[in-house]
């Protein structure tokens, strides 16, 4: 909350101080035009990618705790799992020198990790075969790029730092940072092109009770082993830390800009930003 309120004033406090350099060191860019220095802009942001498990526990709490992790799931690793993620945001940025831009975000992310059971060979309904865990929330974040540049090319790197207060059935975190370097080109006074990448490094934690169909499976535990009233705790992390990215930028009329980049690889990724740049 305290994030959204300063992006707020920030927002209200453009106008009175934009103009059409940074705020410092504008001798440092030469003859380099630069861009506007207050900008306010809406991000659209797709990501689909395999995780890695790096703990799961499966408490089964009946008439004695019973860890049904080690009965079902002796090698949890082979676990395929599936996130994917929308996120929407607002966000406001400030270029301090000419070489540094920094900005923030708020908004919102949904997504669903899925867990599938079926590699496991066990007689298990298509209910519990297939676990998913859908949740959505509040994003908010900060982030700083560093670039430098010619007349006709440049390079870049941009973090970003953000952490995502979530509703859902059961209790949910998402924090993650991410590090884009790219290098691209300029084709005449309006578009960029860029290759790039996208390292992410991601924790998700997921904690809860559920009622575990066990099918035939639960025939075949002791009697005190029900599968209901489990509770579970799982954290998740990128499987892959990196994929190649390309991007394009254009300026339009009246102040208006756009970025377009996709990327490949184990993980794919979608990122559409409209801007406005105050001058």
């Amino acid at each position: 909350m305290i994030r959204f309120r300063l992006l707020v004033l920030v927002v209200f406090a453009v106008p009175v101080t934009s103009s059409a350099d940074a705020l410092f060191g504008n001798s440092l860019a030469g003859d380099q035009t630069l861009p506007g220095t207050w900008g306010i802009g809406v991000d659209y942001f797709n990501m689909r990618q395999p995780y890695a498990l790096d703990s799961l526990s499966l408490v089964d709490t009946g008439v004695v705790d019973v860890d049904l992790g080690q009965l079902l799931l002796p090698d949890p690793g082979i676990l395929p799992i599936d996130n994917k993620i929308r996120h929407t945001d607002l966000k406001v940025d400030v270029w301090i020198t000419p070489f540094l831009d920094v900005f923030g975000i708020y908004g919102r992310i949904d997504g669903v990790t899925r867990i599938d059971l079926s590699v496991l060979g066990l007689p298990l309904p298509p209910q519990t075969n297939a676990l998913a865990i859908d949740y959505d929330g509040n994003v908010s974040g900060y982030g700083a790029t560093l670039a430098v540049g010619g007349s006709r090319w440049f390079a870049s790197l941009t973090a970003t730092f953000t952490d995502a207060d979530l509703n859902g059935d059961f209790k949910s975190s998402v924090k993650a940072s991410t590090y884009q370097p790219r290098l691209g080109i300029r084709v005449g006074e309006d578009t960029e092109f860029w290759i790039g990448g996208y390292v992410l490094d991601a924790e998700e934690k997921h904690s809860g009770v559920v009622d575990l169909d066990l099918g035939l499976v639960g025939s075949m535990l002791p009697p005190p082993i029900d599968g209901k009233d489990v509770e579970f705790a799982v954290n998740l992390s990128q499987a892959e830390d990196f994929n190649w990215s390309v991007g394009t930028h254009m300026l339009m009329s009246g102040g208006w800009e756009a970025t377009v980049e996709v990327g490949a690889g184990d993980r794919s990724t979608a990122l559409a930003n409209i801007t406005y740049r105050f001058e």
